[in-house]
């Protein structure tokens, strides 16, 4: 039986992957000891994306950031969700706000 054996090119550079902005899967969800881990502290601004806003017929408002369903006082990484109105949502970090818009499609 023949068997090969994959060799390593000195030159070939090392697989990075890439997350897309997302949680790498192969990180643990739950930490040994049974807590769950949090991986969203290190967030940019640049990283995080509106993707809806939903609104309640009791005035509460929701919005969809990178997947996630956040109200207000809600926070995502360092970012605490301030305001939400129909079509942007206020987050704050510190004392900076930052204003996000709701992409409209065409």
């Amino acid at each position: 039986m023949l068997s090969i054996i994959p060799t390593i090119d000195a030159d070939s550079k090392p697989f990075i992957y890439n997350d897309h902005g997302r949680r790498d899967p192969f990180w643990p969800i739950v930490s040994s000891s049974g807590a769950i881990n949090n991986y969203e502290t290190d967030f940019m601004i640049t990283d995080l994306v509106l993707e809806g806003i939903m609104s309640g017929p009791d005035g509460r408002n929701f919005a969809m950031i990178n997947g996630r369903v956040v109200a207000i006082n809600d926070s995502i990484g360092q970012f605490t969700v301030t305001e939400i109105r129909e079509d942007s949502v206020v987050l704050k970090k510190g004392k900076q706000k930052f204003r996000m818009k709701l992409k409209k499609e065409e």
